[in-house]
């Protein structure tokens, strides 16, 4: 008798202990998953400015093929691209000028490794960090953005051969456009980006 009263109780411990640990992982927090962005498009756009002489005039253009990944739908379009990447194929750049398309890809971009990729790392106050590969460097900028509705607006700037060792590239298409350029070629460029969540 005494044995059986023993294995019941020990039954109990155990099936009480299995309780305790079962409500014990119905406790933890669950961490809440945010949904990648399947149903949401984002329109993006890119605009380029170099400059050229020793007035400083601007030649702008952009790129036909940009690529825009991970974009989630969280209702905040900072959180919605904070760590999407990009992907900018260099060979299919656009100015409105074939003439200068060309020889912008066949004697700047093709001598620069690679496309152009990178990521939104984080927005604070105004001020968005943006990881660049460029020419096979990768660095940090820090860009100026604003919003507007569903839509952020990016400024910023990079320099060919400060940031990314782009000397090579930079000499190939100032000697080819010297006598344009008034022997001035600008080796930075402003770039502004918009980003609208449909």
């Amino acid at each position: 008798m005494k044995k059986t009263i023993a294995a019941l109780a020990l039954c109990a411990a155990v099936f009480v202990g299995c309780k305790k640990e079962e409500a014990k992982k119905a406790e933890e927090p669950q961490l809440e998953e945010v949904p990648v962005a399947e149903k949401v498009s984002y329109l993006h756009k890119l605009e380029w400015t170099a400059y050229k002489t020793p007035d400083k005039i601007g030649v702008s253009g952009t790129f036909n093929d940009i690529e825009l990944s991970g974009a989630k739908d969280s209702g905040n379009i900072e959180q919605d691209i904070k760590d999407a990447t990009f992907k900018v194929v260099t060979s299919t750049v656009n100015s409105k000028d074939q003439e200068r398309d060309t020889k912008l890809f066949n004697s700047f971009f093709k001598l620069m490794a690679g496309d152009i990729t990178g990521k939104f790392v984080d927005f604070k106050d105004g001020k968005a960090t943006i990881e660049i590969t460029m020419n096979g460097v990768t660095k940090q900028k820090e860009f100026n953005y604003t919003i507007i509705g569903n839509t952020i607006a990016l400024k910023g700037n990079i320099d060919i051969i400060a940031d990314f060792d782009g000397t090579k590239a930079f000499n190939s298409i100032h000697e080819l456009c010297k006598e344009l350029h008034a022997d001035k070629t600008w080796t930075e460029v402003d770039i502004n980006v918009e980003i609208t969540k449909q």
